[in-house]
C-alpha cells in the first residue's frame, strides 16, 4: 500500500527485509563460523550461485562486511576473508571496553525486576548450554542476557552500536570458547554480573565488563600474529 504525504508525493513501504540484508547475514555467517576461512577469496559471481542471487547484492554485502573488519579488499580489488590478528583483536576489545561498560554503567541501575526476572531465566540457560559447549547456541544467548541490561538505559544508539561490535567480534568470541575450562569462566562472569545487575550497581557491571575483556586479549593475544 502506498502512502501519501503534503505535496502529492508517493512512498512505497520499505520491505522488513531485503535480499541485500539477507545475503550480508548468510555471508557473514559463513564467515563467523568459518565455513569461509581467513584468506578465502570472495568472487561475487561464484558467492550470488552459491546464494541463489544476482551479483548486486553480493556486491552490498561485501561492502558492509568491509566495512565491519570481516573482509578485505586488496590492491587488485581481490576481496578475501580478513584475517585474525593481534592489532583488531585489541581495537575491537577496546572500544568494546568503552561502550560496553558504559552501556553497564547506565543500564544496570534502570533494570526493571521483571528484566533481572529475564536475564535469570536466560542465566539457566546460559549454563546449560556452557555444559553442553555450544558455541552457537551460547553465543546467541550471551547478547540476549546482556541486551536486557543496555536496553534498560534506553540509549538506543549507545545499544546499536554495542550490539555492532558485538557481532563483530564473534569469530575471537569463538577462540575464547576453545575448552570446557574458558566456557565455566565465561559463565562466572556472566553471574557477577547478573548479580551487579540484582544490585542495580553500574559500577560492578561496569566492572565485570573490563574483567571480562582484559581476560579476552589476555587468552588470545600470544596466539594471532601482528599485521607486521
Amino acid at each position: 500500500m502506498k502512502s501519501q504525504i503534503a505535496g502529492g508525493v508517493q512512498f512505497e513501504p520499505i520491505a522488513r527485509d531485503s535480499v541485500e540484508q539477507q545475503v550480508t547475514r548468510a555471508l557473514r555467517e559463513l564467515i563467523v563460523s568459518g565455513q569461509l576461512a581467513v584468506g578465502t577469496p570472495l568472487v561475487q559471481r561464484d558467492l550470488a550461485q552459491r546464494l541463489g542471487v544476482s551479483q548486486t547484492p553480493v556486491r552490498v554485502g561485501l561492502s558492509e562486511l568491509e566495512r565491519d573488519g570481516l573482509v578485505e579488499v586488496g590492491e587488485t580489488g581481490r576481496a578475501l576473508v580478513s584475517r585474525l590478528t593481534v592489532e583488531d583483536l585489541e581495537e575491537i576489545y577496546a572500544a568494546r571496553s568503552g561502550l560496553e561498560g558504559l552501556a553497564a554503567r547506565v543500564g544496570a541501575p534502570e533494570v526493571s525486576d521483571e528484566s533481572y526476572a529475564r536475564m535469570s531465566t536466560l542465566m539457566g540457560g546460559l549454563e546449560k548450554l556452557a555444559r553442553k559447549r555450544d558455541v552457537d547456541a551460547y553465543l546467541r544467548a550471551r547478547w540476549d542476557f546482556h541486551a536486557i541490561c543496555y536496553e534498560a538505559s534506553g540509549r538506543t544508539r549507545l545499544v546499536a552500536e554495542v550490539e555492532r561490535l558485538f557481532w563483530r567480534a564473534e569469530r575471537y568470541n569463538r577462540l575464547v570458547l576453545s575448552t570446557a575450562e574458558r566456557f565455566k569462566r565465561s559463565v562466572r562472569y556472566y553471574r557477577a554480573f547478573l548479580e551487579a545487575c540484582a544490585d542495580r550497581d553500574g559500577a560492578a557491571a561496569e566492572g565485570v565488563i573490563h574483567e571480562s575483556m582484559r581476560q579476552t586479549v589476555d587468552d588470545l593475544a600470544p596466539l594471532l600474529p601482528s599485521e607486521a
